[in-house]
């Protein structure tokens, strides 16, 4: 077991949007924003999967009704908490909230307990205390459920209500409320009861809230606690849960929660010693990466934010495959190849992406709600008369991603040996993926390769280029995935069935292999792979050693930066670092050194590839201040906008950079090879590593390592 601290946060360190979001508590199901339940908000629930139709992006998460708030009021007078404590217990699941609300006399002292059952999956549980400290009169205890909530928009003042209230009801029990999305597609109901200690609460369904209230006398030294239940489901079975839930006290589904929690983390088998800060980064990304798998649903649909904010409206990007699936895939196996469910249930619709884009196979969206068609925003508003905007290109141009999704098939199954799951999803997945790039790329005749024209690689300060050398070595390794994959799968019956249904002939096969083996990758004299054709001969521009984001780029070069060779996030350095076994040591180094000096980092996904490859190559120090910034990229708020949601690809690539690039990790004619090294600050790592359905225990401890087999 960790010796896992809790996460205290105070708004004198952090904005109180950053807390909220590290103080998010999921299951997977549901998700609640740790938004004090004592303070009004917008902010209400998510429901994994439930997205509705939306003006500008397409489909977004919907901010469904808050079933939360606990409000408290003296005599009458809304009182206001201050002096607000935030503590995190991520190795039982668990926030507690402290407060101070002044009011006549004195104050009120109040310390709040929430969960999202880990177990329960639709199940929440608040328990809230208020102890008077010289203060005397009429309390008022209100426990709503809040039907007013809505997504933001843009500009900043516009909300939009993306559900309707279709039922809500109230008896002697409980509090009932059904709504459905704006487009008709998804219902969810909720259930909700309360009780006090001395307080008599009575149930009502008044306007837009269905709730508890009562009130009660206190003078000083009074203690009122109250307990509150909600249940959601999309299946009808609100009611049920909820009297379910409502035989056990809030202790005893406190208990069974963190039994869940405890299991989870001894089978991890995660311990790490040394600099305090970063083991604290360590464990609190871990936490937040475990809590969004929910192990009963079909897929696992993973937002670029979590399901922690409004950040990207809840939208799935590449962060998914390429930045986090390598954390489950070595310590949640499971929940990697959920990961993959989630793009084979949205197959036919990358299909249809493909066709309407002019091409064979399957296309996958830049940007993927529920339904799997484009969900990128054309372009954003500034104003309410869009006169002033932001056009955006990525869901147009920004094509790596369908190599993306191939790259991650190949990894699951190198690294589970799950033949099954290739049979059923993974080669189709292979196949379509190399037919929309057979078709994407041309023929140069003047190069004697196969070019891919008008991109936009992972460096977003650059579109419309060609060649980029990202997604042109990806799409080959895709043709070369899907060819070596079809020929294995011709020697099966099972494989024989998918092809047969693919209708893949062997001079299709062939065709991937020859424009696999003759895709251009532009190359400068020195032996620096170029980001793309033409790259090199762009204005020159290196970064002071440090630097992270564009603070420390001045305006008149940030205005003209398509024109230079700065790059937002690694490009190429991502390329090598995913590919790293088809290049020599010395490639890597000489990339890695000339990129480096060229790039912002402004996306939070750029360092851990830095880090990674940095590592693998033997730059030690400076591979380990690149982790350490991209483990607390949250923890420190260090790109300033964590209130927007949590960073999973910063947390599930520092994880990548540790289980790759440091500690070595290889999967090597079907064994799992280490070769470890520790960043200085990290006197030992344990943990359980998952290969090809056995469990290993690997203990790294100074320069000693060992890796056994568990039982």
């Amino acid at each position: 077991m960790p010796a896992l601290k809790k996460f205290i946060f105070t708004t004198a360190e952090l904005p109180d949007s950053a807390i909220h979001t590290l103080t998010t508590l999921s299951n997977g199901f549901i998700s609640i924003r740790g938004v004090p339940e004592l303070t009004e908000t917008s902010t209400g629930t998510f429901i994994a999967g439930v997205y509705c139709d939306t003006p500008l992006f397409y489909r977004e998460l919907v901010n469904l009704p808050r079933v939360v708030s606990l409000y408290v009021r003296l005599d009458g007078v809304p009182l206001v908490p201050s002096e607000e404590v935030f503590t995190l217990d991520a190795l039982r699941g668990i926030v507690e909230y402290k407060a101070k609300l002044v009011a006549r006399g004195g104050y009120l002292e109040y310390t709040g307990v929430r969960l999202v059952h880990a177990k329960r999956k639709e199940v929440v549980a608040l328990r809230g205390k208020l102890v008077s400290r010289g203060v005397r009169g009429r309390l008022t205890l209100d426990l709503p459920v809040e039907l007013n909530t809505c997504n933001p928009s843009v500009p900043e003042n516009i909300c939009v209500k993306l559900y309707r209230v279709v039922e809500k009801s109230a008896d002697s029990q409980a509090v009932r409320v059904k709504v459905v999305s704006a487009d008709q597609r998804y219902s969810v109901e909720f259930a909700a009861g309360a009780k006090s200690s001395r307080a008599a609460l009575q149930a009502y369904a008044a306007g837009e809230r269905v709730g508890f209230a009562g009130e009660v006398e206190v003078e000083d030294g009074s203690v009122v606690t109250v307990e509150k239940l909600v249940a959601a489901s999309t299946a009808g079975e609100a009611a049920s849960v909820l009297n379910a839930a409502l035989n056990m006290d809030f202790n005893q589904l406190a208990a069974s929660h963190s039994e869940e929690w405890e299991r989870r983390w001894r089978e991890l088998g995660l311990e790490a010693e040394g600099d305090e800060e970063f083991v604290d980064a360590l464990y609190l990304n871990t936490f937040h990466l475990l809590q969004m798998y929910n192990s009963e649903l079909p897929f696992f649909a993973l937002p670029a934010r979590g399901f922690h904010g409004h950040g990207y409206r809840g939208h799935v990007f590449w962060d998914t495959e390429i930045y986090a699936l390598p954390f489950y895939l070595i310590l949640k196996p499971e929940a990697s190849r959920k990961i993959l469910m989630y793009r084979c249930a949205l197959l036919n619709a990358a299909r249809y992406n493909a066709e309407r884009n002019g091409c064979r196979g399957a296309q996958f969206p830049w940007e993927s709600a529920d339904d799997g068609f484009e969900a990128t925003p054309r372009e954003i508003p500034l104003d309410l008369r869009g006169e002033r905007k932001v056009v955006i290109r990525t869901g147009e141009l920004e094509h790596h991603i369908t190599a993306d999704v191939a790259y991650a098939v190949w990894l699951y199954h190198r690294y589970t040996g799950d033949d099954e799951f290739i049979s059923q999803c993974g080669l189709a997945l292979l196949i379509e993926t190399a037919r929309f790039w057979a078709s994407r790329f041309e023929y140069d005749s003047s190069k004697g390769k196969y070019v891919i024209r008008r991109v936009i690689g992972p460096d977003e300060y650059h579109v419309g280029v060609d060649n980029s050398f990202y997604t042109n070595l990806l799409a080959a390794f895709n043709l070369q995935l899907a060819a070596s994959y079809s020929r294995q799968a011709g020697d099966q019956p099972e494989g024989r069935e998918v092809l047969s249904q693919l209708n893949v002939t062997d001079s299709e096969v062939r065709e991937w292999e020859r424009i696999a083996e003759n895709v251009f990758l532009p190359r400068g004299a020195d032996g620096v792979w170029e980001e793309f054709e033409g790259y090199l001969s762009l204005e020159d521009y290196t970064l002071p050693e440090g630097c992270i984001g564009e603070a420390c780029v001045p305006e008149d070069v940030l205005a003209r930066v398509e024109k230079t060779r700065l790059v937002k996030q690694a490009d190429v350095v991502a390329g090598l670092f995913l590919l790293r076994h088809l290049f020599s040591r010395e490639e890597l180094s000489r990339n890695y050194e000339f990129y480096k000096r060229r790039t912002t980092h402004a996306s939070s996904l750029s360092i851990p590839m830095y880090a990674g490859l940095a590592a693998y190559i033997g730059k030690l120090e400076e591979a380990s201040a690149l982790l350490r910034t991209a483990m607390l990229a949250d923890l420190k708020n260090i790109y300033a906008n964590t209130g927007d949601g949590f960073h999973v690809g910063s947390a599930g690539g520092a994880w990548t950079a540790l289980l790759f690039g440091f500690l070595r990790l290889e999967e090597n004619r079907g064994k799992l090879t280490v070769a470890p090294v520790l960043p200085p600050y990290l006197r030992r790592l344990r943990l359980t590593v998952n290969f090809r359905g056995k469990r290993y225990l690997l203990e790294v401890d100074g320069k000693r390592a060992s890796i056994k087999e568990l039982s």
